[in-house]
């Protein structure tokens, strides 16, 4: 059907899903390629991207040869463009992670307050291993954040460890106790807060 256009049809094809397949599933992969890896895979991914996009405008040069065929791939440019700016992914993994763990999550919690779970890295105090019993469900290590402020203990799990003090997460807040106790999340011009649910935040820090 566009055997006049062929090669460049299926780039169209392969560009647009490798782009919105890495936008889609970019927070899983960070996980596996580390941070420092996912910033030239982004961009060499964009940059086969806009390469593809170019072989596609001078199929419109066959417009009269063959019709709107010519415009098929250079469309399919646009739709996945369109897809990766407007479909929030992160939105949708986020919820999606949450409610799929949410009880694997809360069986940890319940550990580390009855006291079964407890610090054990050797470099920070403050954080739990969970090992393979319950992995994945802290990002960038499998490890979770545990603190205590004024008698009640604040446990966060996270959806992305970065540099420093660059890190989000689930975190969980027990009855009486407020997010911004925890850590530097009273930073106002530098953290997000967003009320999940009972006891549970979505939190952001940069």
């Amino acid at each position: 059907m566009f055997s006049e256009i062929k090669w460049r049809f299926n780039l169209a094809i392969i560009s647009s899903i490798l782009l919105i397949l890495l936008s889609a599933f970019q927070w899983s992969l960070v996980d596996i390629v580390t941070v420092f890896l996912m910033i030239p895979l982004f961009g060499a991914v964009w940059v086969f991207f806009l390469c593809c996009v170019i072989s596609s405008l001078t199929c419109l040069l066959k417009l009269k040869d063959i019709g709107l065929k010519s415009a098929a791939p250079i469309g399919i440019h646009v739709i996945a463009f369109l897809l990766v700016t407007y479909v929030p992914f992160t939105m949708l993994w986020l919820k999606a992670d949450f409610i799929l763990n949410k009880e694997l999550r809360e069986l940890v919690v319940a550990q580390v307050l009855n006291g079964e779970l407890k610090p054990n890295v050797s470099h920070n105090s403050s954080l739990i291993n969970l090992g393979e019993e319950h992995i994945g469900l802290s990002r960038g290590g499998n490890d979770i954040v545990v603190e205590n402020h004024e008698g009640l203990t604040y446990i966060l799990f996270f959806t992305f460890r970065g540099l420093l003090d660059n890190y989000s997460g689930y975190l969980y807040v027990p009855s009486g106790g407020l997010p911004e106790k925890f850590r530097d999340l009273n930073e106002d011009d530098t953290t997000e807060i967003k009320h999940i649910e009972d006891n549970w935040y979505l939190i952001s820090h940069h």
